[in-house]
């Protein structure tokens, strides 16, 4: 299941993609993760890893996320593998009049049982990324 949408943020590319890309912050803009931390040292770039606790309805679904792809201030592509669920997230960034244009595509590729029932469970997945995006937009916005 892919979810895509995209965004204006009036702020420079530089800080969208600097905080958008190190996925700690994910907790912050996204109200359907609980929690994340870096778990690799370094700076944000290929190869950094996050611990990512994500919820879904009363659910937690521990997630291991790393970043595969890193193309300053234009691309991020980070990998999340859980029990249930294996996602590929692809950011892009492109300056805009006034700010960033976000580009967001989530790729989400569900395991065991599980599979079977997203095709009924998709109204519920929809918004996910509609929701995620706000929160960015709001989460740059202060």
């Amino acid at each position: 299941m892919k979810l895509h949408e995209t965004r204006q943020i009036d702020r420079p590319i530089g800080e969208v993609f600097a905080y958008t890309a190190d996925f700690a912050n994910v907790a912050e803009w996204d109200p359907g993760v609980k929690e994340a931390s870096q778990t690799s040292s370094g700076p944000t770039g290929v190869g950094t890893t996050y611990d990512v606790l994500v919820t879904f309805g009363s659910s937690e679904i521990p997630m291991v996320y790393e970043i595969t792809e890193y193309e300053p201030n234009s691309r991020v592509v980070i990998h999340g593998k859980g029990a249930t669920l294996d996602a590929i997230d692809e950011i892009k960034f492109s300056e805009s009049s006034g700010g960033t244009l976000v580009d967001y595509t989530a790729d989400l590729q569900f395991k065991n049982w599980i599979r079977f029932v997203v095709p009924l469970m998709s109204p519920l997945l929809k918004p996910i990324g509609t929701k995620a995006l706000d929160g960015l937009v709001d989460s740059l916005s202060k």
